[in-house]
């Protein structure tokens, strides 16, 4: 499994960073079946709309 950061602002231009989780294929030759799992350093899950990632009950929706 390996990781990254990125930074994110919300709708009133407060900062976040958003972790992405990825689950390395376990066939190299598959390298695009990579999962990805979103989250907020607080835990919370985020669901990826392409550049917009929000919470699953929508109070949160973040900007890349």
């Amino acid at each position: 499994m390996s990781f990254r950061q990125f930074p994110a602002t919300d709708a009133n231009g407060e900062s976040y960073v958003i972790i992405e989780f990825k689950q390395e294929p376990q066939d190299p030759a598959a390298a695009d079946d990579a999962t990805a799992r979103y989250e907020l350093a607080d835990g919370r899950h985020l669901v990826r709309e392409g550049r917009q990632f929000r919470t699953a009950g929508g109070e949160l929706t973040l900007v890349t």
